[in-house]
């Protein structure tokens, strides 16, 4: 079977509506532990003490329950009580209106409802109204700080209070797919959607995310993204039938510029004679590791890359990514029938990620191809996104087929994204390949 005749058959598939449902469930890392914030000084004392009245948690509600289901924080940025915020933080009242609702709470006590006006998906933001909620508004600074410039950040984490956290701004994140901010500072969960200052208290950012794993690697969205969608937002409200399908549309739009940031030829390295697709554009991130022990049956080495560009589209669903992996084996131990077993181990694309409430089974395609100088068994799946029209998951396995005592084993997962775009990537992806022994 030719690769280009597997592809359009897939394709034919995911038109029909056969590769039923999907979304991507959050991938498999439990949250490291929550990172304590250093003492603060004078000036963020005084820094929290002027921003105060402008900064208020936001909670969201199943139903009429009066226990929260999540909450973020949100600062007011227009008169009114216009507030910026995460869209992570709003985004299931966004997808399910009708079965969550969303309050502020000042560091008063004082509460009222929370409507929202505007997303940004891609940039993780929202611009929110609170009624009956009406402080002198923070002001943006557009212009990202020097690295080295002193910075500070103000949240609620883990329902403590209004907290305020020191560090650095250290620029905008390098060769990373959407713009971010590198701070050093804590930011810890419910923190998401507060202010981030420079030394001179203008808002340079807004709090989004810390780095699992690692203690004070934390990023701000620009604030130039605030001012943005703050523009779109105070031309009206929209009903919340016109936010959801506004969110589908930038997502559809996000997955359209991940796959069109890969132009040009795939860029390879080689492997065990295997030339195989490696760092495609600034932002996939590459790392390679291998087995130093000679007496183990069968030698591995492993390459893993990631774009890490997707986007939070509610709790356990993120679209609009991808990443690969290629795990190269050799032996001079193991006869060629029990090393074909061993390769044979890395085709499984069972349980690889998602979960039958935002997706559906996959439809898959299975043949052998052949790429430059070698054959290889190839399985291609595809599944379509129950709620997010024109967005589906691809996965992919490519096992090599021309030596009994080394081999390869390729797997793509794909998340998110439109699915004829999706198959040419694969295409492109799979014909990089070749034996250059």
């Amino acid at each position: 079977m030719s690769l280009l005749g597997l592809t359009q058959r897939l394709a034919a598939l995911a038109l029909f509506g056969l590769a039923a449902g999907a979304a991507l469930a959050q991938r498999g890392e439990a949250p490291g532990p929550e990172v304590p914030a250093a003492p603060v000084s004078e000036a963020a004392r005084d820094l929290l003490s002027r921003v105060r009245p402008a900064v208020v948690q936001i909670k969201g509600f199943f139903g009429n329950n009066t226990s929260q289901a999540f909450h973020g924080t949100g600062f007011a940025v227009a008169p009114g009580g216009v507030l910026i915020t995460n869209y992570h933080v709003v985004a299931e009242q966004v997808t399910y209106p009708d079965k969550y609702r969303l309050e502020y709470r000042t560091p008063e006590g004082v509460t009222g409802k929370i409507t929202v006006l505007a997303i940004d998906v891609r940039h993780d933001l929202a611009v929110v109204r609170a009624e009956g909620f009406a402080p002198e508004p923070l002001r943006l600074e557009p212009r990202v700080p020097e690295k080295g410039s002193r910075a500070f950040s103000i949240g609620f984490p883990l329902d403590v209070g209004l907290t305020i956290t020191e560090g650095v701004s250290n620029g905008r994140v390098e060769d990373s797919f959407d713009p971010r901010i590198h701070y050093s500072g804590a930011i810890n969960g419910g923190m998401s959607g507060g202010p981030a200052f420079n030394a001179r208290g203008e808002v340079i950012g807004v709090n989004v995310s810390g780095y699992r794993f690692q203690q004070l690697v934390s990023f701000l969205v620009p604030a130039v993204h605030a001012r943005e969608l703050l523009a779109r937002a105070l031309a009206g409200t929209p009903e919340a039938s016109v936010l959801k399908r506004d969110a589908t549309v930038q997502l559809q739009a996000h997955a359209t510029a991940l796959l069109s940031a890969f132009t040009g030829e795939f860029a390879t390295q080689r492997v065990a004679g295997y030339a195989l697709p490696a760092k495609l554009t600034p932002f996939v991130d590459c790392s390679a590791s291998g087995d130093p022990a000679p007496q183990a049956p069968v030698q591995t080495v492993t390459v893993k890359c990631a774009a890490k560009a997707g986007l939070f589209v509610q709790q356990g669903l993120y679209t609009g990514d991808l990443s690969f992996a290629h795990y190269v084996l050799s032996t001079d131990k193991l006869d060629a029938w029990r090393f074909s077993r061993k390769l044979s181990g890395y085709a499984s694309a069972k349980g690889a990620f998602g979960s039958r409430r935002h997706v559906g089974p996959f439809a898959c395609e299975k043949g052998v191809v052949q790429l430059q100088g070698f054959d290889a068994s190839l399985l291609v799946c595809v599944r379509n996104y129950r709620r997010l029209e024109g967005l589906s998951d691809i996965t992919v396995r490519v096992i090599s087929l021309n030596h009994g005592l080394q081999g390869f084993a390729s797997h793509l997962d794909m998340y998110g994204v439109e699915a004829g775009a999706g198959l040419a990537f694969v295409r492109r992806y799979v014909e990089a390949m070749a034996w250059q022994p």
